[in-house]
């Protein structure tokens, strides 16, 4: 987990960042509120006024870490999770199985209803960088199925350059 303070590191117009069952708003350059780390396999929707560019810092999304693989702790009732692959997969290839145990998932202006044919609805896949809400009437684990072209960490072709003021000879 990481800090609120260290993910959104600046935020020009952002009134606030919720989650499930917990929130904060950025008043007078701090953050104030319940929500205070940012975990890998949580939701956030950040609350803005108008529209910005936000750079989120330490913080790739990501389907395998140190830790190993992101696993999604699923409880009964809504659940707002992350979405860990920079491509986008449809919501039967990307859940597998774990669809069964989902009544609807919704995003923001789409949802998707689960029926005896499918996923019925504007939602039609998850994008990288967005947050899902899951409506379930169960407990369960699982992890999104992917592959490795899927990752969302990338390598990094070079280096970045140290900034002059944290330079040293």
């Amino acid at each position: 987990d990481v800090s609120v303070e260290n993910i959104f590191d600046e935020v020009d117009d952002g009134d606030g960042v919720i989650t499930e069952g917990a929130g904060a708003t950025f008043s007078d350059g701090i953050w104030i509120g319940s929500l205070t780390e940012v975990s890998q396999d949580e939701g956030y929707w950040v609350i803005v006024s108008s529209d910005i560019t936000l750079e989120v810092f330490n913080a790739d999304p990501i389907s395998y870490d140190d830790d190993g693989e992101v696993i999604y702790d699923i409880h009964y009732g809504p659940n707002l999770i992350s979405y860990p692959y920079q491509t986008a997969q449809t919501l039967d290839d990307a859940l597998g199985d774990t669809a069964d145990n989902l009544y609807a998932i919704a995003s923001e202006n789409m949802a998707a209803l689960n029926t005896d044919n499918g996923f019925l609805g504007s939602l039609t896949s998850f994008e990288g960088g967005k947050g899902y809400w899951m409506l379930t009437e169960q407990n369960f684990s699982f992890t999104f199925n992917g592959n490795e072209e899927g990752l969302s960490r990338v390598e990094q072709s070079s280096l970045r350059e140290v900034p002059e003021l944290y330079s040293y000879s």
